[in-house]
């Protein structure tokens, strides 16, 4: 999950960074704001976890939160659009890292442990699964234009 969430916080500083020389949308600064703050809560949460797991499992969870909040555009680099992006969309989101943050709190409170740390298990092979397994065509197709331009 750690190199996951670098590569994405990758992805979304170099995508604010292709915008910023093409516009000067002020959402594009908030946009940023609310990136590095993720970032540095996430690190923070990685760095606690490994003296404390489940407290650094349960900042990441707060910080995936704090992104789904507080990012009010989605960047489109395909068509290159700024899209105005509010919570409904997000819903579903929000909702797994509510989800998560739950079963971490009962696993952190030692209520039913074994069976928390099965749920939260299967809910990261869950998210891995569609996450590479399901793939847009959008991913490989920046994968590809990368190549071409070495």
């Amino acid at each position: 999950m750690c190199i996951e969430q670098a590569r994405m916080a990758a992805v979304d500083l170099a995508e604010i960074a292709q915008f910023q020389q093409k516009t000067s949308d002020p959402r594009l600064d908030r946009f940023f704001m609310v990136t590095i703050s993720t970032i540095v809560l996430e690190l923070s949460g990685f760095y606690v976890a490994a003296l404390w797991i489940g407290w650094g499992a349960l900042i990441v969870l707060v910080s995936q939160i704090w992104f789904q909040c507080l990012a009010k555009i989605q960047l489109q680099p395909s068509t290159e659009k700024i899209i105005d992006h509010g919570i409904g969309p997000r819903l579903p989101i929000l909702l797994a890292d509510g989800i998560g943050i739950i079963f971490v709190a009962f696993w952190l409170a030692k209520i039913a442990p074994l069976i928390m740390a099965m749920t939260l298990t299967t809910m990261l092979l869950i998210y891995g699964s569609i996450k590479y397994l399901f793939r847009t065509g959008e991913g490989r197709e920046r994968k590809i234009q990368r190549l071409q331009s070495l």
